[in-house]
Protein backbone atom coordinates (compact mmCIF):
# COMPACT_ATOMS: atom_id res chain seq x y z
CA UNK A 1 0.00 0.00 0.00
CA UNK A 2 0.99 3.43 -0.75
CA UNK A 3 2.25 6.02 1.29
CA UNK A 4 -0.76 8.24 0.51
CA UNK A 5 -3.14 5.73 1.20
CA UNK A 6 -1.84 4.50 4.61
CA UNK A 7 -2.26 7.96 5.81
CA UNK A 8 -5.71 8.61 4.41
CA UNK A 9 -6.85 5.08 6.35
CA UNK A 10 -4.58 6.30 9.33
CA UNK A 11 -6.52 9.44 9.51
CA UNK A 12 -9.67 7.39 8.83
CA UNK A 13 -9.43 5.60 11.76
CA UNK A 14 -8.31 8.56 14.05
CA UNK A 15 -11.22 10.15 12.98
CA UNK A 16 -13.60 7.36 13.63
CA UNK A 17 -11.68 6.87 17.08
CA UNK A 18 -12.34 11.05 18.15
CA UNK A 19 -15.86 10.90 16.63
CA UNK A 20 -16.60 7.86 18.98
CA UNK A 21 -14.74 9.32 21.95
CA UNK A 22 -16.63 12.38 21.50
CA UNK A 23 -19.96 11.44 20.96
CA UNK A 24 -20.27 8.58 23.10
CA UNK A 25 -18.12 8.97 26.09
CA UNK A 26 -18.26 12.86 26.25
CA UNK A 27 -21.33 14.74 24.03
CA UNK A 28 -24.03 11.94 25.19
CA UNK A 29 -23.45 12.33 28.97
CA UNK A 30 -23.96 16.29 28.42
CA UNK A 31 -27.61 15.75 27.84
CA UNK A 32 -30.22 16.50 30.30
CA UNK A 33 -31.48 13.34 32.38
CA UNK A 34 -35.08 13.38 31.34
CA UNK A 35 -35.51 9.22 32.77
CA UNK A 36 -37.88 8.55 35.33
CA UNK A 37 -37.31 7.21 38.69
CA UNK A 38 -37.72 3.58 37.61
CA UNK A 39 -36.82 3.56 34.20
CA UNK A 40 -33.20 3.42 32.34
CA UNK A 41 -32.34 2.36 35.27
CA UNK A 42 -28.24 1.56 33.95
CA UNK A 43 -28.55 5.19 32.07
CA UNK A 44 -29.66 6.43 35.52
CA UNK A 45 -26.57 4.43 37.32
CA UNK A 46 -24.03 6.01 35.00
CA UNK A 47 -25.15 9.27 34.27
CA UNK A 48 -25.01 9.43 39.00
CA UNK A 49 -21.61 8.43 39.15
CA UNK A 50 -20.31 10.51 35.91
CA UNK A 51 -22.41 13.69 38.46
CA UNK A 52 -20.09 12.49 41.52
CA UNK A 53 -17.24 11.93 40.05
CA UNK A 54 -17.11 15.49 38.84
CA UNK A 55 -17.77 17.03 42.30
CA UNK A 56 -15.30 17.37 44.83
CA UNK A 57 -15.94 16.00 47.68
CA UNK A 58 -16.84 18.77 50.48
CA UNK A 59 -18.96 16.27 53.37
CA UNK A 60 -18.93 13.29 55.01
CA UNK A 61 -19.74 11.11 51.76
CA UNK A 62 -21.78 8.00 51.78
CA UNK A 63 -22.08 5.49 49.18
CA UNK A 64 -25.27 3.72 48.85
CA UNK A 65 -25.08 0.58 46.37
CA UNK A 66 -27.28 -2.16 45.79
CA UNK A 67 -29.60 -3.65 43.47
CA UNK A 68 -33.53 -2.61 43.24
CA UNK A 69 -33.67 -4.43 46.67
CA UNK A 70 -31.99 -0.72 47.63
CA UNK A 71 -33.40 1.02 45.35
CA UNK A 72 -36.87 0.63 46.81
CA UNK A 73 -35.77 0.79 49.86
CA UNK A 74 -33.52 4.29 50.25
CA UNK A 75 -34.78 7.68 49.32
CA UNK A 76 -31.62 9.66 49.23
CA UNK A 77 -33.02 12.93 49.95
CA UNK A 78 -35.30 11.24 52.79
CA UNK A 79 -31.90 9.73 54.19
CA UNK A 80 -29.88 12.90 54.00
CA UNK A 81 -33.14 14.71 55.48
CA UNK A 82 -32.97 12.20 58.63
CA UNK A 83 -29.32 11.88 58.70
CA UNK A 84 -29.28 15.73 59.41
CA UNK A 85 -31.83 15.39 62.49
CA UNK A 86 -29.25 12.71 63.82
CA UNK A 87 -25.96 14.08 63.40
CA UNK A 88 -26.93 17.63 62.99
CA UNK A 89 -24.65 17.64 59.96
CA UNK A 90 -25.20 17.99 55.79
CA UNK A 91 -23.79 14.71 54.17
CA UNK A 92 -23.21 13.71 50.68
CA UNK A 93 -25.41 10.70 49.74
CA UNK A 94 -24.30 9.09 46.54
CA UNK A 95 -26.63 6.53 45.38
CA UNK A 96 -25.87 4.13 42.79
CA UNK A 97 -28.49 1.18 42.05
CA UNK A 98 -29.79 -1.03 39.21
CA UNK A 99 -32.16 -3.50 39.25
CA UNK A 100 -30.31 -6.98 39.60
CA UNK A 101 -27.06 -5.71 40.85
CA UNK A 102 -25.83 -8.87 42.41
CA UNK A 103 -22.27 -8.78 44.51
CA UNK A 104 -19.98 -9.82 41.95
CA UNK A 105 -20.84 -6.73 39.80
CA UNK A 106 -20.34 -4.76 42.74
CA UNK A 107 -16.90 -6.15 43.15
CA UNK A 108 -15.84 -5.83 39.23
CA UNK A 109 -16.90 -1.69 39.55
CA UNK A 110 -14.70 -1.57 42.87
CA UNK A 111 -12.54 0.60 41.62
CA UNK A 112 -15.04 3.23 40.41
CA UNK A 113 -16.57 2.87 43.60
CA UNK A 114 -13.24 4.18 45.44
CA UNK A 115 -12.76 6.85 42.85
CA UNK A 116 -15.65 8.66 44.38
CA UNK A 117 -13.76 8.74 47.82
CA UNK A 118 -16.71 7.95 49.96
CA UNK A 119 -15.91 7.76 53.90
CA UNK A 120 -18.87 4.84 54.07
CA UNK A 121 -20.18 1.87 52.03
CA UNK A 122 -23.67 0.98 52.44
CA UNK A 123 -24.81 -2.21 50.73
CA UNK A 124 -28.29 -3.08 51.83
CA UNK A 125 -29.19 -6.96 50.16
CA UNK A 126 -31.91 -9.79 50.66
CA UNK A 127 -32.29 -13.36 49.03
CA UNK A 128 -32.44 -12.38 45.85
CA UNK A 129 -28.65 -10.44 45.61
CA UNK A 130 -27.71 -13.95 46.10
CA UNK A 131 -29.00 -15.41 42.35
CA UNK A 132 -29.15 -18.85 44.33
CA UNK A 133 -32.46 -19.10 42.01
CA UNK A 134 -30.32 -19.40 39.21
CA UNK A 135 -29.11 -22.88 40.32
CA UNK A 136 -32.55 -24.52 39.72
CA UNK A 137 -33.75 -22.41 36.41
CA UNK A 138 -30.38 -24.03 34.79
CA UNK A 139 -30.62 -27.60 36.38
CA UNK A 140 -34.85 -27.65 37.26
CA UNK A 141 -34.55 -31.71 37.79
CA UNK A 142 -31.74 -31.78 40.53
CA UNK A 143 -29.73 -28.20 40.75
CA UNK A 144 -29.09 -27.80 44.34
CA UNK A 145 -26.71 -24.62 45.57
CA UNK A 146 -24.54 -26.65 47.74
CA UNK A 147 -23.19 -28.54 45.13
CA UNK A 148 -23.96 -26.75 41.61
CA UNK A 149 -20.94 -25.91 39.44
CA UNK A 150 -19.87 -22.24 39.85
CA UNK A 151 -18.16 -21.95 36.40
CA UNK A 152 -21.49 -21.99 35.07
CA UNK A 153 -22.62 -19.70 37.50
CA UNK A 154 -20.84 -17.71 36.40
CA UNK A 155 -21.05 -18.26 32.71
CA UNK A 156 -24.97 -17.53 33.36
CA UNK A 157 -24.26 -13.99 35.21
CA UNK A 158 -22.41 -12.87 32.58
CA UNK A 159 -25.14 -13.67 30.10
CA UNK A 160 -25.69 -10.55 27.80
CA UNK A 161 -29.81 -11.06 27.52
CA UNK A 162 -29.99 -11.13 31.19
CA UNK A 163 -27.18 -9.58 32.51
CA UNK A 164 -26.32 -6.33 29.94
CA UNK A 165 -24.60 -4.41 32.69
CA UNK A 166 -21.27 -5.90 32.55
CA UNK A 167 -20.93 -5.13 28.22
CA UNK A 168 -22.30 -1.35 29.31
CA UNK A 169 -21.18 -0.32 32.95
CA UNK A 170 -17.78 -3.08 33.26
CA UNK A 171 -16.93 -4.51 30.32
CA UNK A 172 -12.94 -4.59 30.97
CA UNK A 173 -13.31 -5.13 34.51
CA UNK A 174 -14.90 -8.61 33.25
CA UNK A 175 -12.73 -9.48 31.25
CA UNK A 176 -9.62 -9.34 33.10
CA UNK A 177 -11.57 -10.83 35.86
CA UNK A 178 -12.73 -13.71 33.17
CA UNK A 179 -10.83 -13.82 30.52
CA UNK A 180 -9.97 -17.40 30.79
CA UNK A 181 -13.60 -18.80 30.96
CA UNK A 182 -15.72 -16.54 29.27
CA UNK A 183 -14.03 -17.72 25.64
CA UNK A 184 -12.91 -16.00 22.55
CA UNK A 185 -15.84 -14.72 20.80
CA UNK A 186 -17.22 -13.15 24.41
CA UNK A 187 -14.03 -11.97 24.99
CA UNK A 188 -13.82 -9.82 22.06
CA UNK A 189 -17.48 -8.39 22.38
CA UNK A 190 -15.95 -7.08 26.22
CA UNK A 191 -13.03 -5.72 24.31
CA UNK A 192 -14.87 -3.91 21.61
CA UNK A 193 -17.28 -2.28 24.79
CA UNK A 194 -14.06 -1.24 26.28
CA UNK A 195 -13.09 0.67 22.99
CA UNK A 196 -15.36 1.55 21.44
CA UNK A 197 -18.38 3.61 23.48
CA UNK A 198 -20.63 3.60 20.59
CA UNK A 199 -20.77 -0.68 20.88
CA UNK A 200 -20.46 -0.15 24.22
CA UNK A 201 -23.56 2.60 24.85
CA UNK A 202 -25.58 1.89 21.46
CA UNK A 203 -28.60 0.88 23.59
CA UNK A 204 -29.28 2.95 25.96
CA UNK A 205 -27.68 5.82 23.68
CA UNK A 206 -30.87 5.18 21.03
CA UNK A 207 -33.10 5.02 24.13
CA UNK A 208 -32.59 8.62 25.72
CA UNK A 209 -31.98 10.41 22.29
CA UNK A 210 -35.50 8.77 21.52
CA UNK A 211 -37.23 9.92 24.59
CA UNK A 212 -35.06 13.45 24.86
CA UNK A 213 -36.28 13.90 20.99
CA UNK A 214 -40.11 12.90 22.17
CA UNK A 215 -40.38 14.85 24.92
CA UNK A 216 -39.88 17.80 22.78
CA UNK A 217 -41.52 16.98 19.51
CA UNK A 218 -43.84 13.76 20.30
CA UNK A 219 -47.05 13.40 22.08
CA UNK A 220 -45.53 11.71 25.21
CA UNK A 221 -47.83 8.55 25.18
CA UNK A 222 -45.75 5.58 24.54
CA UNK A 223 -43.82 5.56 27.94
CA UNK A 224 -43.11 2.98 30.76
CA UNK A 225 -43.41 5.61 33.44
CA UNK A 226 -45.07 8.66 34.09
CA UNK A 227 -42.81 11.28 34.96
CA UNK A 228 -45.35 14.49 35.30
CA UNK A 229 -46.30 16.80 37.98
CA UNK A 230 -47.20 15.24 41.18
CA UNK A 231 -51.28 14.50 41.32
CA UNK A 232 -52.21 15.24 44.79
CA UNK A 233 -54.66 11.78 44.77
CA UNK A 234 -51.94 9.87 42.98
CA UNK A 235 -51.32 8.26 39.82
CA UNK A 236 -50.34 4.32 38.79
CA UNK A 237 -46.77 4.16 37.70
CA UNK A 238 -48.03 3.87 33.99
CA UNK A 239 -49.65 7.52 35.17
CA UNK A 240 -53.10 5.82 35.51
CA UNK A 241 -55.45 8.25 37.35
CA UNK A 242 -58.48 6.92 39.85
CA UNK A 243 -61.84 8.50 39.81
CA UNK A 244 -60.58 11.66 40.91
CA UNK A 245 -57.58 13.92 40.09
CA UNK A 246 -56.45 17.17 40.13
CA UNK A 247 -53.80 19.49 39.06
CA UNK A 248 -52.81 23.24 38.66
CA UNK A 249 -53.13 24.82 34.99
CA UNK A 250 -50.70 25.56 32.68
CA UNK A 251 -50.98 28.26 29.81
CA UNK A 252 -49.87 25.06 27.20
CA UNK A 253 -52.86 22.94 28.25
CA UNK A 254 -54.98 25.88 27.05
CA UNK A 255 -52.71 26.70 24.11
CA UNK A 256 -51.41 23.79 22.18
CA UNK A 257 -53.40 21.35 24.90
CA UNK A 258 -52.65 17.82 26.71
CA UNK A 259 -53.29 14.39 25.86
CA UNK A 260 -55.55 11.47 28.30
CA UNK A 261 -55.74 8.03 27.19
CA UNK A 262 -59.26 6.27 27.30
CA UNK A 263 -59.50 2.96 27.21
CA UNK A 264 -62.89 0.24 25.99
CA UNK A 265 -63.07 -0.79 29.51
CA UNK A 266 -64.00 2.91 31.24
CA UNK A 267 -66.87 3.15 28.44
CA UNK A 268 -68.66 -0.35 29.07
CA UNK A 269 -71.24 1.32 30.95
CA UNK A 270 -71.54 4.60 28.38
CA UNK A 271 -69.94 7.55 27.37
CA UNK A 272 -67.02 8.88 29.54
CA UNK A 273 -67.79 12.11 31.30
CA UNK A 274 -65.11 14.78 32.64
CA UNK A 275 -65.94 17.06 34.89
CA UNK A 276 -63.67 19.69 35.76
CA UNK A 277 -64.02 22.61 38.40
CA UNK A 278 -61.74 25.23 39.30
CA UNK A 279 -60.88 25.37 43.38
CA UNK A 280 -63.73 28.62 43.84
CA UNK A 281 -65.91 27.15 41.98
CA UNK A 282 -65.79 29.72 39.49
CA UNK A 283 -65.31 27.84 36.05
CA UNK A 284 -66.43 24.56 34.82
CA UNK A 285 -65.55 22.24 32.00
CA UNK A 286 -66.90 19.24 30.78
CA UNK A 287 -65.84 16.88 28.53
CA UNK A 288 -67.55 13.72 26.66
CA UNK A 289 -65.68 10.93 25.21
CA UNK A 290 -67.11 7.55 23.60
CA UNK A 291 -64.51 5.93 21.75
CA UNK A 292 -61.18 4.98 23.22
CA UNK A 293 -57.96 5.70 22.57
CA UNK A 294 -55.43 9.02 23.32
CA UNK A 295 -57.74 12.07 23.20
CA UNK A 296 -56.65 15.68 23.03
CA UNK A 297 -58.30 18.23 25.63
CA UNK A 298 -57.79 21.92 25.44
CA UNK A 299 -58.47 23.47 28.59
CA UNK A 300 -61.10 26.32 29.28
CA UNK A 301 -58.83 29.56 29.35
CA UNK A 302 -60.82 30.72 31.83
CA UNK A 303 -59.03 28.32 34.44
CA UNK A 304 -55.87 30.54 33.73
CA UNK A 305 -57.40 33.95 34.55
CA UNK A 306 -56.54 34.13 38.06
CA UNK A 307 -53.02 32.71 37.92
CA UNK A 308 -51.87 29.39 38.15
CA UNK A 309 -49.93 29.61 41.37
CA UNK A 310 -52.48 28.72 43.72
CA UNK A 311 -55.54 27.80 41.60
CA UNK A 312 -56.70 23.75 41.32
CA UNK A 313 -58.36 21.96 39.12
CA UNK A 314 -60.51 19.08 40.10
CA UNK A 315 -61.45 16.35 37.76
CA UNK A 316 -64.32 13.97 38.33
CA UNK A 317 -64.95 10.76 36.21
CA UNK A 318 -68.08 9.44 35.39
CA UNK A 319 -67.02 5.79 34.85
CA UNK A 320 -64.06 3.68 36.19
CA UNK A 321 -62.45 0.69 35.38
CA UNK A 322 -60.43 -2.32 37.31
CA UNK A 323 -57.48 -4.13 35.53
CA UNK A 324 -59.03 -7.44 36.40
CA UNK A 325 -61.54 -7.48 34.71
CA UNK A 326 -60.02 -5.89 31.45
CA UNK A 327 -59.62 -7.01 28.03
CA UNK A 328 -56.29 -8.51 27.25
CA UNK A 329 -54.47 -5.29 26.46
CA UNK A 330 -55.34 -4.14 30.21
CA UNK A 331 -55.39 -7.05 31.85
CA UNK A 332 -53.73 -7.44 35.44
CA UNK A 333 -54.21 -8.96 38.49
CA UNK A 334 -54.91 -5.71 40.31
CA UNK A 335 -58.02 -4.07 42.15
CA UNK A 336 -57.17 -0.74 41.77
CA UNK A 337 -59.94 1.71 40.69
CA UNK A 338 -58.60 3.10 37.53
CA UNK A 339 -59.77 6.04 35.06
CA UNK A 340 -58.02 7.95 32.58
CA UNK A 341 -54.09 7.53 31.54
CA UNK A 342 -52.40 11.28 31.56
CA UNK A 343 -49.25 11.93 29.40
CA UNK A 344 -45.88 10.42 30.36
CA UNK A 345 -44.71 14.46 31.19
CA UNK A 346 -48.20 15.77 31.84
CA UNK A 347 -47.91 19.33 33.80
CA UNK A 348 -43.95 20.12 32.35
CA UNK A 349 -44.64 20.03 29.08
CA UNK A 350 -43.91 24.04 29.26
CA UNK A 351 -41.09 23.88 31.00
CA UNK A 352 -39.04 20.73 30.09
CA UNK A 353 -36.26 21.96 32.92
CA UNK A 354 -38.66 20.06 35.49
CA UNK A 355 -37.28 17.18 34.13
CA UNK A 356 -33.54 17.56 34.05
CA UNK A 357 -33.28 16.42 37.37
CA UNK A 358 -31.80 13.94 39.59
CA UNK A 359 -34.53 10.71 39.66
CA UNK A 360 -36.43 10.54 42.69
CA UNK A 361 -39.23 8.04 43.81
CA UNK A 362 -42.86 9.80 44.37
CA UNK A 363 -45.57 8.11 45.69
CA UNK A 364 -48.12 5.97 43.32
CA UNK A 365 -51.17 4.49 43.63
CA UNK A 366 -50.10 0.93 43.85
CA UNK A 367 -48.00 1.94 47.18
CA UNK A 368 -51.31 2.67 49.02
CA UNK A 369 -53.05 -0.84 47.54
CA UNK A 370 -52.08 -2.18 51.46
CA UNK A 371 -53.15 0.15 54.08
CA UNK A 372 -55.29 -0.51 56.48
CA UNK A 373 -55.46 -3.93 55.30
CA UNK A 374 -54.90 -6.94 58.25
CA UNK A 375 -52.33 -9.52 57.94
CA UNK A 376 -55.37 -12.00 56.63
CA UNK A 377 -56.15 -9.36 53.82
CA UNK A 378 -52.81 -8.57 52.63
CA UNK A 379 -52.00 -12.33 52.76
CA UNK A 380 -54.81 -12.71 50.24
CA UNK A 381 -53.78 -9.90 48.25
CA UNK A 382 -50.25 -11.44 47.81
CA UNK A 383 -50.90 -14.53 46.62
CA UNK A 384 -53.33 -13.07 44.38
CA UNK A 385 -51.16 -10.35 42.76
CA UNK A 386 -48.47 -12.46 42.56
CA UNK A 387 -48.55 -16.33 42.86
CA UNK A 388 -52.28 -16.76 40.88
CA UNK A 389 -53.10 -17.96 37.13
CA UNK A 390 -48.87 -17.54 35.99
CA UNK A 391 -49.35 -20.09 33.03
CA UNK A 392 -51.87 -16.69 31.92
CA UNK A 393 -48.71 -14.33 32.99
CA UNK A 394 -45.49 -15.20 31.56
CA UNK A 395 -43.53 -12.45 32.94
CA UNK A 396 -44.50 -13.08 36.08
CA UNK A 397 -42.84 -16.86 36.00
CA UNK A 398 -39.61 -15.20 37.76
CA UNK A 399 -41.86 -14.48 41.04
CA UNK A 400 -42.63 -18.41 40.90
CA UNK A 401 -39.26 -19.54 40.91
CA UNK A 402 -37.93 -17.51 43.43
CA UNK A 403 -41.22 -18.37 45.56
CA UNK A 404 -40.13 -22.12 44.61
CA UNK A 405 -36.10 -21.39 45.11
CA UNK A 406 -36.97 -19.89 48.88
CA UNK A 407 -38.35 -23.43 50.02
CA UNK A 408 -35.93 -25.71 48.34
CA UNK A 409 -33.00 -23.32 49.81
CA UNK A 410 -34.76 -24.18 53.05
CA UNK A 411 -33.82 -27.73 52.77
CA UNK A 412 -30.13 -27.57 51.53
CA UNK A 413 -27.11 -26.95 53.55
CA UNK A 414 -25.20 -23.34 52.87
CA UNK A 415 -22.33 -23.00 51.10
CA UNK A 416 -20.86 -19.73 50.52
CA UNK A 417 -21.04 -20.19 46.37
CA UNK A 418 -20.54 -17.40 43.44
CA UNK A 419 -21.66 -13.89 44.97
CA UNK A 420 -21.45 -14.74 48.83
CA UNK A 421 -17.28 -15.19 48.01
CA UNK A 422 -17.28 -11.53 46.13
CA UNK A 423 -19.10 -10.18 48.82
CA UNK A 424 -16.14 -11.12 50.88
CA UNK A 425 -14.19 -9.69 48.35
CA UNK A 426 -15.57 -6.73 48.40
CA UNK A 427 -15.71 -6.36 51.87
CA UNK A 428 -11.95 -7.34 51.98
CA UNK A 429 -10.90 -5.08 49.20
CA UNK A 430 -12.65 -1.80 51.28
CA UNK A 431 -11.03 -2.94 54.42
CA UNK A 432 -7.50 -3.17 52.84
CA UNK A 433 -8.21 1.02 51.85
CA UNK A 434 -9.48 1.52 55.36
CA UNK A 435 -12.82 2.11 53.96
CA UNK A 436 -15.81 1.13 57.00
CA UNK A 437 -18.32 -1.38 55.31
CA UNK A 438 -21.67 -1.58 56.46
CA UNK A 439 -23.58 -4.98 55.41
CA UNK A 440 -27.31 -4.68 55.79
CA UNK A 441 -29.29 -8.00 55.28
CA UNK A 442 -32.36 -5.97 54.04
CA UNK A 443 -36.44 -6.40 55.39
CA UNK A 444 -38.23 -8.70 54.02
CA UNK A 445 -41.65 -9.88 53.49
CA UNK A 446 -43.00 -12.10 56.39
CA UNK A 447 -44.65 -14.10 54.11
CA UNK A 448 -41.93 -15.01 51.94
CA UNK A 449 -39.61 -15.22 55.11
CA UNK A 450 -42.19 -18.09 56.55
CA UNK A 451 -41.01 -20.40 53.65
CA UNK A 452 -37.24 -20.59 55.01
CA UNK A 453 -36.50 -17.53 57.35
CA UNK A 454 -36.25 -20.30 60.42
CA UNK A 455 -34.08 -22.83 59.00
CA UNK A 456 -30.68 -23.88 59.01
CA UNK A 457 -30.28 -22.36 55.97
CA UNK A 458 -31.21 -18.99 56.79
CA UNK A 459 -29.15 -18.74 59.91
CA UNK A 460 -26.23 -20.06 58.70
CA UNK A 461 -26.06 -17.61 55.59
CA UNK A 462 -26.41 -14.77 58.91
CA UNK A 463 -23.98 -16.20 60.14
CA UNK A 464 -21.53 -16.09 57.43
CA UNK A 465 -22.77 -12.40 56.54
CA UNK A 466 -21.67 -11.51 60.10
CA UNK A 467 -18.26 -12.95 60.18
CA UNK A 468 -17.73 -11.60 56.41
CA UNK A 469 -18.35 -7.79 57.84
CA UNK A 470 -16.52 -8.24 60.72
CA UNK A 471 -19.50 -7.96 63.04
CA UNK A 472 -20.02 -5.01 65.33
CA UNK A 473 -21.53 -2.13 63.59
CA UNK A 474 -20.78 -3.35 60.81
CA UNK A 475 -23.62 -6.26 60.05
CA UNK A 476 -27.63 -5.75 60.79
CA UNK A 477 -30.12 -7.62 60.23
CA UNK A 478 -33.12 -6.04 59.84
CA UNK A 479 -35.06 -8.68 57.79
CA UNK A 480 -37.93 -8.67 60.39
CA UNK A 481 -38.04 -4.82 60.60
CA UNK A 482 -41.44 -4.26 58.56
CA UNK A 483 -45.27 -5.97 58.56
CA UNK A 484 -46.60 -7.26 55.19
CA UNK A 485 -48.44 -4.39 53.97
CA UNK A 486 -44.76 -2.50 53.77
CA UNK A 487 -44.08 -4.36 50.59
CA UNK A 488 -44.94 -4.55 47.48
CA UNK A 489 -43.36 -8.42 46.91
CA UNK A 490 -41.14 -10.42 48.50
CA UNK A 491 -38.26 -7.71 48.96
CA UNK A 492 -39.81 -4.49 47.38
CA UNK A 493 -40.79 -2.16 49.42
CA UNK A 494 -43.47 0.48 49.27
CA UNK A 495 -43.09 4.26 50.07
CA UNK A 496 -44.73 4.21 52.88
CA UNK A 497 -42.14 1.80 53.43
CA UNK A 498 -39.07 3.57 52.21
CA UNK A 499 -40.21 6.50 54.87
CA UNK A 500 -40.16 4.34 57.70
CA UNK A 501 -36.53 2.63 56.88
CA UNK A 502 -35.02 6.09 55.85
CA UNK A 503 -34.85 6.57 59.67
CA UNK A 504 -33.78 3.29 60.68
CA UNK A 505 -30.89 3.40 58.23
CA UNK A 506 -30.28 7.07 59.71
CA UNK A 507 -29.48 5.20 63.14
CA UNK A 508 -27.26 2.86 61.94
CA UNK A 509 -25.25 5.39 59.47
CA UNK A 510 -24.65 7.61 62.02
CA UNK A 511 -22.47 5.41 64.31
CA UNK A 512 -19.52 6.05 60.83
CA UNK A 513 -20.44 9.43 61.21
CA UNK A 514 -17.25 11.19 62.36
Amino acid sequence: MSRPKLIILFSAVISVIFLDFFLFRYAFWLLPNESSWGADYFYNFLHEFKTFEKISKQKFRVLVIGSSVAGYSINPKGLEEELRKVTGKDLDIVFLSYAGMPPLDAYLMRGQFLSLSPDLVVYPVNFVDWRLYRTYVLDPKNGKNETAEESKLILDALDFRDAPQSKIIFPLETLLEFWDLIGLEKGAEYLAASLFGSYRYKEIYWKISSSLFEHRFGRNTSFREYNGVDIPEKVTFRGWTGKVFSFQPKPYMARKGFYIQVVEEVLKDGKLILNLENSSHTVKQTLEFTSPGWKKIRLDPKFLEQGEKDSWIRVELSNTWIPYFAGPEHKDWARDVLGVRLQQTFGKEDDLSLLDRRPVREERLEDLRFLGMSDKEYEEYFYFRLLTDLKKRPGLQYIQVLADSKKKIAKEKFRPILHFRYMRKLISFFREKDLPFLLINNPENPVSLSWYGDSEWYKEHLSYLREISGGGDNFVDLCRALPSTDFWDFHHLTYAGTQKMNSKYALLISKFVE
